[in-house]
């Protein structure tokens, strides 16, 4: 396993999302156990079928609360045979998940009503939330250290092909979709900009195509349309009082002005100017 060291003792969950990104954002998520040779269980494949309103990430997530939850299960079935498991690792292919679920992040954001040390809402918190108390009934009942590690995405191809799987069944699920969310056409297909060379107080013109509400807030992602930063995607958090994402509408222009920049989002002023078309802006 590369990312991690494998252990032969421990008991392995390898999770995956995947996703069609087409106008209803069709995924489907899959994972496979597989237990240690002393436990003398073969490995058992889930494909849970086809979701729909969801991203990649939230696929990822689910993949790993509903591997916890098939675990639980799995020790009330074979309690004799697992009972001697003292470690049960969850791999996931997604860049970043490792750090996001760990739990006493995950407990810091909860303190402090979902929300990071610069006030920006979490991402998938409701996911977050229940992954963290469903990883610590297991732990409880079973005296096994959990840990969700990183692994790369040809070392995880059974999950891979059971979460790709899930796209073709025909049972629509909505129960992890996102509500609100608005995905138009990009212009560009630039990267995103480094946050560390933006400056606050500075105007630029973009081009908004996706919206997404984060609890209370809004991110807003846009792609610059002139200057040294041509193409490159932006990041926009609102504030939790303000009224920006009623004025920033899917595939228009505007004028915008930094507020606050931040290592991953700027936040804007309200005062912003919308572009018409004939207007000269690439």
């Amino acid at each position: 396993m590369n990312g991690i060291t494998f252990n032969p003792y421990a008991l392995y969950v390898c999770c995956d999302g995947a996703m069609d990104y087409d106008s209803k954002n069709t995924g489907g998520v899959g994972f496979e156990i597989i237990f240690p040779d002393s436990v003398g269980l073969e490995s058992i494949k889930y494909s849970l079928g086809k979701y729909e309103g969801a991203n990649i990430e939230r696929l990822e997530l689910e993949a790993i609360l509903q591997g916890m939850k098939e675990l639980i299960k799995l020790f009330k079935k074979y309690n004799d045979k697992l009972r001697v498991i003292r470690n049960i690792i969850f791999t996931t292919d997604r860049s970043g998940l490792e750090d996001k679920t760990n739990p006493y992040r995950i407990r810091e954001w909860r303190k402090n009503n979902w929300h990071n040390h610069e006030g920006k809402a979490i991402k998938n918190s409701d996911l977050l939330d229940k992954i963290d108390k469903v990883r610590k009934k297991i732990a409880d009942s079973t005296f096994c250290s959990i840990e969700i590690k990183y692994r790369r995405r040809k070392f995880n191809k059974t999950a891979d092909k059971l979460a790709k799987d899930g796209k073709d069944q025909p049972i629509v699920k909505t129960s992890i979709s996102l509500k609100g969310r608005k995905i138009g056409r990009r212009k560009y297909d630039g990267i995103e900009v480094d946050y560390k060379f933006l400056e606050e107080e500075k105007e630029y013109f973009v081009h908004v195509f996706k919206k997404e509400p984060v609890l209370e807030q809004w991110e807003i992602w846009v792609e610059i349309c002139e200057g040294d930063y041509l193409g490159r995607k932006l990041k926009i958090y609102t504030e939790a009082s303000s009224e920006i994402d009623s004025k920033l509408h899917r595939l228009h222009k505007y004028k915008i002005r930094t507020k606050k920049v931040y290592a991953h989002h700027v936040t804007i002023y309200e005062t912003i100017e919308e572009i018409k078309n004939n207007e000269n802006v690439l």
